[in-house]
């Protein structure tokens, strides 16, 4: 196992885009890590394919867990097979996707400067249902980061899931418009109905882990602690950081490792 993290390590990638940036290049794939894992086409309602890798974790370390992790702006998912890697090794199953126009998942065209489509969500709505029917599992949660913070919220509204995990949690749209805006005086375009988000924020009911990163200008950890004080059953995490670097900081003898044991000690306690 340490082998396969040293290099991860070299590879880690933290993307903090401006709007909406997909590629369509896997820069690895699991099988380029050795990794045992299998392919899937999952049909969305409007008939779009989603990609998803599903990571199954080992006999001797799982721990009924399986998270579905859905990303930011920008890239694909074999950018995260970094977090995915260590979450598989440490006993989660992981589910991972591309977003439709993103990756291996069909085309969708997009205007790059839009923050997010709400066909990402249907994308990630989809990608429940099959895990639900697909998967064995103890407990089925989502792991999201950025924009993906925005389609788990969305998606939690009409598809249950077992628990929320956040980084980089987008508190308001309009916020992150206007941040854009003012430091790099670019127009950022968002659905019309992006107005009703926050208040969807509040009508999450299951447990929910957010780590946030102190230095992080655009999900700013006052973001963080207005949406965990919403609820009880919502917990924060603060690490010294910028946008998404939460693996990185939270690493002690491998990458990752306190990132791991915040999320192990917030599930055991569901």
């Amino acid at each position: 196992m340490k082998n396969i993290l040293i290099i991860l390590i070299s590879l880690t990638f933290t993307s903090v885009s401006y709007a909406l940036k997909p590629d369509r290049v896997y820069n690895l794939t699991p099988d380029s890590l050795g990794l045992d894992y299998t392919m899937y086409l999952i049909e969305t309602p409007d008939k779009a394919k989603i990609k998803v890798w599903f990571l199954n974790a080992h006999d001797s370390v799982d721990n009924g867990n399986t998270l579905i992790l859905s990303y930011g702006d920008a890239g694909n998912m074999s950018y995260w097979l970094n977090q995915a890697v260590v979450l598989n090794q440490n006993g989660y199953s992981v589910v991972l996707f591309d977003y439709r126009g993103f990756g291996g998942s069909s085309d969708f065209e997009m205007n790059p400067n839009q923050l997010y489509y709400n066909e990402f969500s249907t994308d990630l709505i989809s990608v429940i249902k099959w895990s639900k029917q697909n998967l064995s599992y103890n407990k089925l949660g989502l792991l999201s980061f950025s924009m993906g913070t925005i389609m788990s919220t969305i998606a939690a509204q009409t598809e249950q899931v077992d628990f929320i995990v956040g980084e980089g949690f987008v508190f308001s749209p309009a916020a992150i418009q206007a941040k854009i805006f003012q430091l790099k005086q670019k127009e950022i375009i968002l659905p019309s109905n992006s107005d009703e988000y926050e208040h969807l924020i509040k009508k999450i009911e299951v447990p929910m882990l957010l780590y946030s990163g102190s230095k992080d200008v655009f999900t700013t950890l006052i973001d963080s602690k207005e949406i965990v004080s919403q609820k009880a059953n919502r917990t924060l995490i603060e690490f010294a950081g910028n946008h998404l670097e939460g693996f990185s900081v939270l690493s002690k003898s491998y990458y990752g490792e306190l990132y791991v044991a915040e999320l192990d000690n917030f599930i055991q306690k569901i």
